[in-house]
Parts: structure tokens; C-alpha cells; sequence
């Protein structure tokens, strides 16, 4: 399981990174799309990073890793004439972060998730 999610982690990585520096991403129908898309992308990498490394806990590592992704892409777009960099990307990349790292105590009470830790 553990080999599944760091490839899924990777190919995440990838689709991720390329969305961010097309010039047409993904486009949802919504208020606020943009934001709610790094909510999605860094709450879905939290959980990917966690479990691709279930030996180490979802701490500080971890989640400045995935930060400073946030902060590497903003950077990358400043750069794109056809893109912009927004600090309001990065806190919603933190929120998305944050929304998995609430649901860890409600993981831990069932058996899938203390069992696969315990890898």
C-alpha cells in the first residue's frame, strides 16, 4: 500500500504542478473556484503524504513540506505572464492542509488507519 501511495502522491505532484503553470487549468463553475481548487489539491496531497510515509506522523516536516510547495508554485506563477501570485493561494493551500490534519483524531479510532500506521 504503501508503494500505491507514494506513486499516487507523485502523479499528484505532477498534475498539480502542470495545472499551475498552463495557462488554461482547470476551470470549476464556482465562487472562488480558484481557492477552493488549493483547498482540494493540498487537503488531497496531505492525505497522499501522510499515508505514502505512515512511519513518520503528520507533523511540522511534513507540513512545511507541503507549504512550501504552495510557496514554490506562487513563486513559479509570478513569473507567467498568464498567471499571478496570490499569498491568498498559499493560505488556502494551509487551509486544505489544516482541514486534513483536523480529521487525524477521527482517522485514529478506526482500525484501517491505526493498523496501516503501524507498517
Amino acid at each position: 500500500m504503501t508503494i500505491l501511495f507514494r506513486l499516487l502522491l507523485a502523479g499528484t505532484l505532477i498534475f498539480i504542478s502542470s495545472q499551475a503553470i498552463i495557462r488554461n487549468g482547470i476551470a470549476v463553475p464556482i465562487v472562488n473556484s480558484d481557492k477552493s481548487l488549493h483547498f482540494l489539491a493540498f487537503c488531497t496531497l496531505a492525505v497522499l503524504l501522510d499515508f505514502a510515509f505512515p512511519r513518520s506522523r503528520f507533523g511540522t516536516i511534513k507540513i512545511l513540506s507541503l507549504i512550501g510547495y504552495g510557496i514554490l508554485i506562487e513563486f513559479v506563477q509570478s513569473f507567467l505572464p498568464y498567471r499571478s501570485a496570490e499569498l491568498a493561494d498559499v493560505f488556502a493551500d494551509m487551509v486544505g492542509i489544516c482541514a486534513y490534519a483536523g480529521t487525524i483524531p477521527l482517522l485514529r479510532r478506526f482500525t484501517f488507519y491505526q493498523e496501516y500506521r503501524q507498517l
